[in-house]
Formats: C-alpha cells, structure tokens, sequence
C-alpha cells in the first residue's frame, strides 16, 4: 500500500476512529508506566552495582530475545489473531512487574535474577511488539495507516516525556519497588481496552496460515527485493544499536558526569522526550515519508548527540538533549511510517518482526559496547561513540542510493511517471514505470519480480 494524498489530513486524524481511540489511550497509559519502570531498574542497578557495564547488559538482555527470536515473533503475529497475542503478552508484563516488585520490596534482589527478569521481558516484547505494530492496520482504514503509526511512536515519546519525571520524583519518595508496582497497575488499563474493541477483518488475509519453517526468513526476502527497504533498515539500525543507548549513557551522565542523582536523570529523561514528542508530531505531518527524511534525520541526530557529549555542564547537556530527541524521531517516525506503507498485510507482521529485529535486536551488542566504553574510556566517549556511527552510516547509505540504486533512477522520474499504476510486470505500458525507468526484475519475467501484483507509486516498489 502506498501513502497518497488521499489520506485524512491532521496529525490525529485517526484518533477519528473509536477503536483506535480507545486503544490509543489506554496504550499512553501503560506506556507511561514501563517508562517509569525503566528508568526505575536503571537506577536501582546502578546503585546497586556501581557499575556501567552492569548496567549495560541488564539493557541489553531486555533485547537479546530480539536478536535471538525476533523473526518467529512476527510469524506469530501474522499466524494468529493479533488482540489475542496483546492480551497474552500484557499480561505477561503485569507479570514481571510483579515479581520485580516483590524481590525489591523484599531486599532480596540479586543481580542474576535481574538479568533473568530482563530477559523474560524481551521474551514477551519479541512477541508483543510485531502483533502490536501490525495490530493498527485492523483498527484503521489503509490510507490512515502511516498517520496511525505516528500517534504509536507520539504515545511512547509522550510516556517518555510523563514517566521518567514521575519516576524522578516517586524513586526518592517511595522507592524504585513501588514504582515497579505502579506499572504493573497500569496494565489492567490496557488489558480493559483491549477488550473493549472490535477489530476489524484483516484487509488482504493471507491464503492460509503461514508456516513456522521458512517463514522468518522470507521476511527478510521480501525486505531484500526492495533496495530502499534495505537502506533504510541499515541506517536504523546501526542508529538504534550503538547511539540509542540513553537507558545507560544518560544514567551514567547523571551519576559520574553531573552528579545530579534520579531526580536529575528523570529531568534528562524528560528533556529528550521533550524533544521526542516535538519531532514526532512534525514528522507525523507529512504525508509522504521518503528514504531522504531517515538520511538527514540520522545526520541531524548524530550530529546533536555528538554535541551533547561535549557539553560542560547540566543545563547545557539538557538544552542539548531537546533537539536530539527531535531529530531521533524524525528519523523514528519517517522509518515506521515508510516501512508500515510499504507491505501488505498478509506479509506486515513478518515484516515489523524484521523491523522490531532490526531496531532494537542490536541492544544486546550496542548495550555492553557502549557500556565497556563508558565504563574505560569515559562517559562521554560512550555516547560520542553512538553519534559518530549514525553519521556514517547515514553518509554511507545516501552515497549507495545515490550511485545507482533503482530508487534513485526512480526518484528522477516525471511525476507523470511517478503517479502510474501499472503494475509490475514485463511488457507495462509506456506511461508505466517499466517503460520508462526499468523495472531492477525487468527481463527476468513476472515471476521474478517480488511483488508482481503490486501497483507502482514512484518512489517506491
């Protein structure tokens, strides 16, 4: 499906929809408590352990599952009814918030368990978070799909921005144990909305049940056959693993650079989601995401947080932090918008299952890397480290598109030529794309083409 100007104008133009409302909502809710649960663990380890390397791994395992699982996460979501999954997979977390709230209350939390607890938690969010990124495409229509995707990323950017703050202050007050108490609450909301809609029928359900064997990986081949998918997954990604470190970069700034203790690190906390919800509402406006806004948005990102690291002091490291949350969510947000408006739905979870893989499988190696960094060479090594590879990356990437990618051939095409129809198959008409551009399957026969009944848009196939 491709995004076209036909789409409800206005960034919450699918908050229009009661079940997407719904969901919406009491999403913020939940997010708002793992946001503060987050930040919760983060300081109770480190204080804890006093260590960055610890911290970086108790990180780290939350993603491992990713890494490891990823892929059979997001065949689930395409095997299975998807609210069934979330219902399953919420509970699981009402679950884990519990028994980390009862070890922490208890005294009795060592730091193995820790480890276990992490990693069961991305366990369940392996599952959970392909079902819940293919999920919207049953609750709005198609064209509202990119909007939808958005107001996610807006829900836990405003969490961010909410959760962190409380957590700031309820760690001192009350202590990390009923914080981690507070979240698991904060589940039976979702889990209440989850059962107050009525998802609609999937818009293209597969022809049958797609099988365990094999089914992973054809997700990566549907991602494979489409040169821009390639790129801006390999920008993301490498973005995402080594400079989207903040649970253990910022907690470390707060504790060895600045010495400002939790409620410090919660103000940090807020300050990058700030800046966050901010990029997420401008980069949900646009109507068409395209390759070009993830490049500049990697530059721009690691560009900031290279300047964040040089910062001499707090408030100037929190006026920092504002714009490169902005520019981290125009790029997060162009990625998801144009990865969920590019796959149909009998393929979408597979295919979020690669993008969840892609953006957040790399913690476990980003995490302690960036953790060992910090921990020998210096805090500020840690996070100037991350902010160097999203900009090579990004440069990278725009040089390979530029030389001689289809997109790029493409993207020089008449707008005639962008807007046809035709689909992708030898022998298209001249107004088509074929005709005019080459199909990269051209000569090859339909067969070979990897979406033959797709119809072209332009800038994309």
């Amino acid at each position: 499906m491709a995004v076209t100007d036909t789409a409800p104008a206005g960034v919450f133009a699918a908050l229009r929809v009661r079940d997407y409302r719904i969901y919406w909502s009491t999403g913020l809710v939940s997010n708002i408590g793992s946001a503060m649960q987050g930040v919760a663990l983060d300081w109770f380890v480190l204080t804890l352990t006093h260590s960055g390397t610890a911290l970086g791994w108790v990180v780290g395992l939350q993603f491992a599952p990713v890494l490891m699982f990823g892929l059979w996460g997001g065949v689930m979501a395409d095997r299975y009814d998807r609210r069934t999954l979330l219902l399953w997979t919420q509970g699981l977390y009402a679950v884990q918030a519990l028994l980390l709230t009862v070890i922490v209350l208890s005294g009795h939390a060592p730091l193995w368990l820790l480890y276990v607890l992490s990693f069961a938690l991305g366990c369940v969010f392996t599952v959970e978070n392909p079902a819940r990124l293919s999920f919207v495409s049953e609750l709005v229509g198609r064209a509202l799909i990119p909007k939808a995707a958005g107001l996610n990323i807006l829900s836990l950017n405003a969490a961010r921005l909410i959760g962190p703050a409380i957590a700031g202050v309820l760690i001192g007050a009350i202590g990390t144990g009923w914080v981690f108490a507070l979240n698991a609450v904060s589940f039976t909301v979702v889990l209440a909305g989850l059962l107050a809609i009525r998802p609609r029928a999937r818009e293209t359900p597969g022809p049958s049940r797609p099988p365990w064997t094999g089914a992973g990986a054809e997700g990566l081949r549907y991602v494979a056959a489409r040169p821009e998918l390639v790129g801006v997954f390999t920008v993301f990604g490498l973005a995402a693993t080594f400079a989207v470190n903040f649970p253990t970069t910022l907690t470390l700034f707060a504790g060895r650079v600045f010495d400002v203790g939790s409620l410090g690190l919660g103000f940090m906390n807020t300050a990058l989601a700030v800046g966050t919800v901010a990029g997420t509402v401008v980069a949900t406006r646009g109507v068409t995401p395209r390759v070009r806004t993830v490049v500049v948005g990697a530059l721009l990102f690691g560009g900031f947080e290279a300047l964040a690291a040089l910062m001499p002091t707090y408030p100037a490291f929190l006026a920092l932090l504002l714009p490169t949350g902005f520019t981290l969510m125009t790029l997060n947000t162009a990625v998801s918008a144009f990865v969920q408006s590019e796959v149909s739905d009998a393929m979408r979870g597979r295919v979020m299952s690669v993008y969840t893989v892609i953006s957040m499988g790399g913690s476990p190696v980003g995490g302690p890397v960036i953790g060992w960094i910090s921990q020998h060479a210096g805090v500020r090594w840690g996070l100037a480290v991350g902010a160097v590879t999203a900009v090579v990356s990004a440069v990278a990437v725009a040089l390979w598109l530029t030389r001689g990618s289809p997109s790029r051939r493409l993207a020089r095409a008449a707008p005639s030529q962008r807007l046809s129809t035709a689909p992708c198959r030898v022998g298209a008409a001249s107004s088509g794309f074929h005709a005019s551009e080459g199909c990269p399957f051209k000569g090859r026969g339909e067969a070979a083409c990897p979406d033959p009944g797709r119809r072209h848009t332009g800038e994309r196939h």
